[in-house]
């Protein structure tokens, strides 16, 4: 089973809930999980599993090599992000990430628009998807402040 962990890159630290996530990943022997290379639940998760002796992770990223790892296997999407700028550039990695995976789990604080874009992906293709909110914290890029919280979290069925 292709475990894709999405998450915010304003998440500072794993919650206990993202941990037990995490921890029940691991426990499934057949588990191998594909994450991205940016900081905040991409490394932090990297780290996590890293520190639990997990070692069946491929880091996906954008640029040539991976900006941020502590695996050494890595995929990247040079090639098909080439020409693209912002959020466009970086979903290259996160489209090909839910295509491959069978299950998602999303770390969100509720307004990370990437985040939201991968859970609204991952639901069109009827994947199996488990969303684990962290602490909600205001919005700062264009895309994140024309998202209101309330209607994302009652959009996925989270209030």
């Amino acid at each position: 089973m292709i475990y894709f962990i999405s998450g915010s890159s304003k998440i500072k630290k794993l919650n206990l809930k993202m941990k037990k996530c995490l921890d029940n990943i691991i426990s499934d022997k057949d588990a191998e999980v594909i994450v991205g290379d940016c900081y905040g639940v991409d490394i932090l998760a990297q780290n996590y599993l890293k520190e639990k002796g997990f070692e069946k992770v491929v880091v996906y990223c954008s640029t040539p090599e991976p900006k941020r790892t502590v695996y050494p296997n890595f995929v990247s999407m040079w090639d098909k992000a080439q020409g693209l700028e912002g959020e466009e550039f970086y979903q290259v990695k996160d489209k090909e990430m839910c295509n491959l995976c069978d299950k998602a789990v999303a770390f969100w604080n509720g307004t990370s628009y990437g985040v939201k874009c991968n859970i609204e992906r991952i639901k069109e293709m009827n994947k199996p998807l488990e969303i684990i909110l962290s602490e909600f914290d205001i919005p700062h890029s264009k895309a994140e402040q024309e998202l209101n919280l309330e209607d994302n979290l009652a959009e996925f069925g989270i209030i």
